[in-house]
């Protein structure tokens, strides 16, 4: 016998009122059987297939299968009865219409490792349906008998002893209807059909057995025509699957999941897209204006193999650094580590994007230059500015004539650098250019300075002066702020310069700006590479300290900005908290549209494992576009005029990343757990169509 259901009772429960659905079932049901149930309209038909079918639990009896009790199978095993023994047509299809006819077919099939062997068989089944030409229409195309015919090939496709029929011919015209029980009729070989009917005129020819339910009883059991127990129904052995098989299943499912939708993937990976870059601009926000560094390197723009070196003693001078660059096999050596770097400040004009701070460096293993050469590495954001920086520097007829532009997009620095033979012989000009000057309690800015030999020794003219009446005057440089100079005329005119000139006698400018350097309180030493650097350290004769110019230091109330830090860190985490929690209830919402799609794979036997890991597979491909449209948004952003913005770090990526991640497995593992408490009835019934 292959089923037999004793004293079934089926009890539901809503909202604390108990409705009974069946009790009382008595029923022996075999192989070769064409059975029709009938009743009216919530008598339990519907009920007593649902439980048959393990789309639904039973409270009272027991349910054999093959002589076998049931009533003790966990969920596992009812998914396995599914797979290998129930085969289900519906009266509403249940066909998963985002779907071709031979995608739903091949879902029944995955018994099968082979891809192209499920393949063939499912258009085999098809063309017996008499679907060939419909073969790869999505289900939503199909029309009503269509769409019977393929729910009753995918049952086919499963090869199962029973199958199991709930109003197959409810929603269809009178031809149609004619046709899908002739089919079942013909696929009943060797099976038990049990087909639960409002229209029995289509199936009396056919039936062998006929059941009538009245008021949740067996009313009548009428056998038509005895099954033929001749012929030996060999019972199929079923191979469990093996992982490598259920893992592809798992891929391809959720591959198949992804595509079944293109519009609804696309616009939630957008959502994520927006996200992400939501996301990345508070990042933005946090690390460039709330979020303090708790170190800084010794340098403000740290040299890669930089050497800075002090003495207890006091002063260095030229022969001394000379023989500790040779002691410590330095490439080069500068006297002085005043002018390896400063910074000139460039305000915003007419026509400028921004205010910029450049910092004049000395760097000869990354730019050797040549005298009255430099290379101007600024953010590509402020590319619209650089012929003004440049020219800057080219007009103030500091000994640079050529200067290189490069563009950069990790790092908001302007930075330009300079040649040894400049910065010994021309950075006091160099950093002179847009230099304070004090006329009384007033502060203006000389851009430039020149000699005038008609000027005596304390004298100055300023060209292009924007003071009224400053004319004799004092006037204190920044350059050499230990002495008053007096202003003899300021009302001369260069057109072809834009700021202010100041104008003095040969021997003041001469004490100011052709110097010689022959000693410094620190000099610098440079190497190859920080590795290089740091054993030259250890080779420093004694008496002598070598810092690395990539050295960390601490930054001054180092504890303060650390706390702050931590505050601003916790806002952060809260907001990013609360912001994925937003979206993961939006896409939870939004993904609810797959639950009639897996709720068909449970009664196609596929297991809940595989159905809910397909989930996260599919999830995970909605968030691959942001793996390269966040970097390549993060690009975009950098090169846009003025946005002052760098490169997305690898810090800020990984974490961004992580959290779309984490939204979108979050609503998979919240859709998987609102399915698995339900029986298949309740989610179909619920589930979007």
């Amino acid at each position: 016998m292959l089923l037999k259901l004793q004293n079934i009772g089926k009890i539901y429960d809503s909202n604390d009122i108990l409705t009974i659905g069946i009790r009382g079932v008595n029923l022996e049901l075999d192989y070769n059987e064409f059975v029709i149930i009938e009743g009216e309209s919530g008598s339990g038909k519907s009920t007593l297939l649902n439980v048959i079918g393990a789309n639904d639990t039973y409270e009272e009896g027991e349910l054999y299968f093959e002589g076998m009790e049931t009533s003790h199978y966990s969920e596992s095993e009812w998914e396995k009865y599914r797979e290998q023994n129930i085969a289900t047509v519906f009266q509403d299809f249940n066909i998963i219409e985002n779907l071709t006819v031979l995608e739903n077919v091949e879902l029944a099939l995955l018994r099968i490792e082979n891809r192209s062997e499920r393949i063939r068989i499912a258009k085999s089944l098809i063309e017996r349906v008499g679907l060939s030409k419909q073969a790869n229409q999505k289900g939503s195309r199909l029309s009503g008998g269509e769409k019977q015919r393929t729910v009753i090939a995918r049952a086919l496709a499963k090869d199962s002893p029973i199958i199991l029929a709930d109003e197959p011919t409810g929603n269809l015209d009178v031809k149609s209807s004619k046709e899908v029980a002739a089919l079942l009729k013909e696929v009943s070989k060797d099976k038990l059909v049990i087909v639960v009917t409002h229209n029995p005129e289509y199936f009396h020819q056919y039936a062998t057995r006929k059941v009538r339910i009245y008021d949740g009883r067996v009313s009548e059991d009428t056998v038509i025509e005895k099954p033929d127990t001749s012929r030996k129904v060999e019972k199929k052995v079923v191979k469990p699957a093996t992982k490598k098989q259920n893992l592809k299943n798992t891929f391809w499912l959720g591959v198949l999941n992804y595509k079944s939708r293109p519009r609804f993937t696309s616009l939630m990976s957008c959502a994520l897209i927006i996200a992400a870059i939501t996301v990345f601009m508070v990042l933005t926000l946090f690390s460039g204006s709330l979020i303090q560094p708790m170190t800084a390197t010794l340098d403000e723009v740290p040299i890669e193999g930089k050497v800075i070196v002090s003495t207890e003693d006091g002063l260095l001078e030229e022969m001394e650094v000379s023989q500790i660059a040779g002691a410590t096999e330095a490439g080069y050596f500068l006297e002085d580590n005043d002018i390896s770097s400063f910074t000139i400040e460039i305000a915003k004009a007419s026509g400028m994007l921004d205010a910029y701070t450049v910092h004049c460096v000395y760097a000869p293993y990354q730019y050797a230059l040549e005298a009255g050469n430099a290379v101007l590495v600024l953010p590509s954001s402020a590319s619209k500015d650089a012929e003004t920086i440049k020219n800057t520097f080219l007009g103030a007829n500091a000994g640079l004539h050529t200067i290189e532009v490069e563009k950069t997009l990790t790092s908001n620095q302007v930075i330009l650098y300079i040649g040894y033979d400049d910065l010994t012989q021309n950075g006091k000009k160099i950093e002179a250019i847009n230099s304070e000057m004090k006329i009384g309690d007033d502060t203006a800015i000389a851009y430039t300075f020149e000699i005038n030999e008609a000027l005596l020794p304390g004298e100055v003219n300023l060209v292009n002066s924007n003071f009224w009446d400053v004319k004799d005057k004092g006037v204190v440089l920044s350059v050499k702020a230990n002495q008053a100079y007096t202003i003899v005329n300021d009302d001369e005119l260069n057109e072809s310069v834009s700021g202010v000139i100041v104008q003095m006698n040969a021997e003041d400018y001469n004490a100011i700006f052709n110097e010689v350097i022959v000693e410094g309180e620190e000099s610098c030493l440079y190497f190859a590479t920080d590795e290089l650097a740091q054993a030259a350290i250890a080779k420093l004769p004694e008496g002598y300290i070598g810092l690395l110019s990539t050295s960390e230091i601490f930054v001054q109330d180092a504890g303060e900005v650390f706390t702050t830090n931590i505050i601003y860190y916790l806002a952060l985490i809260a907001i990013s908290f609360c912001f994925a929690m937003i979206i993961s209830i939006i896409f939870m919402r939004s993904i609810k549209i797959y639950q009639t799609d897996f709720t068909v794979y449970r009664t196609l036997g596929i297991s809940r494992r595989i159905s809910s890991r397909s989930l996260y597979i599919q999830m995970a491909l909605m968030f691959v576009p942001t793996l390269f449209l966040l970097p390549l948004i993060s690009f975009v952003a950098t090169v846009i005029p003025g946005s002052g913005m760098t490169f997305i770090s690898l810090g800020n990526y990984i974490f961004i990343e992580i959290l779309m991640l984490l939204i979108v497995e979050i609503v998979a593992y919240g859709f998987n757990k609102n399915i698995s408490g339900q029986s298949i009835r309740k989610s179909l019934r619920r589930g979007s169509k």
